[in-house]
């Protein structure tokens, strides 16, 4: 297993404000002129974009569970390999809008492929890297279908699942936060946004010793 401090992830179900929070914390960072590079996933790389326009395409409704965990590795080892590792291995800071750990919910919960092979699957594509820390922002299944219902724009293949899906996705996040409660850090995160941006905030000012 490889672990930098200056690598961390963001998780959630769909709809989580998961983006929202990056954006702020993006901001937030740039004010106190902090460099860090922010990537996401699947797609932060030229191949790993062309892969993630296929897998959110609502056109390919068809795809079998085994190809779509076959195409999100590809996407996340390219991205690893020509930014990630190179980004971290130089000292640079990197902050990941997901990582493995969706293929764990998504694929291996969600599609309920085999979480052994997932697991194999995800440290293969990764090399072993592991994020540091990894916040979950957390809302209820009910709640992302709420606002799913709210939002003002087309959702994607994955967007468009079930209210049972994403339980199941819901459950394998606690599951995993669980299984690592030193690496994960669970926001809850249907409280008003800059509350959450708030609790966000206190724990990145922590882990990389940031002023509060």
């Amino acid at each position: 297993m490889k672990q930098y401090k200056n690598f961390i992830s963001f998780e959630g179900i769909d709809f989580s404000g998961k983006t929202t929070q990056l954006e702020r914390l993006g901001r937030r960072l740039r004010e106190i002129n902090f460099p860090f590079h922010l990537v996401r996933e699947p797609g932060g790389a030229a191949i790993s974009e062309k892969i993630r326009a296929i897998l959110l395409d609502k056109a390919h409704g068809e795809m079998h569970p085994r190809t779509e965990i076959l195409l999100y590795s590809a996407a996340r080892s390219q991205l690893t390999h020509q930014a990630i590792l190179p980004l971290l291995e130089a000292g640079e800071y990197v902050i990941a809008d997901r990582f493995f750990d969706s293929t764990t919910a998504y694929q291996g919960y969600g599609r309920s492929l085999d979480i052994a092979f997932v697991e194999i699957l995800n440290r293969f594509a990764t090399s072993g890297l592991f994020p540091y820390r990894t916040f979950l922002i957390d809302i209820s299944p009910e709640e992302a279908l709420r606002r799913r219902k709210a939002a003002a724009r087309p959702s994607d293949r994955l967007e468009n699942e079930s209210l049972r899906f994403y339980r199941a996705i819901w459950e394998a996040y606690h599951a995993l936060a669980a299984q690592d409660p030193a690496r994960f850090i669970v926001i809850p995160g249907e409280q008003p946004v800059e509350m959450v941006a708030a609790a966000v905030w206190e724990r990145i000012a922590e882990i990389w010793d940031l002023p509060r």
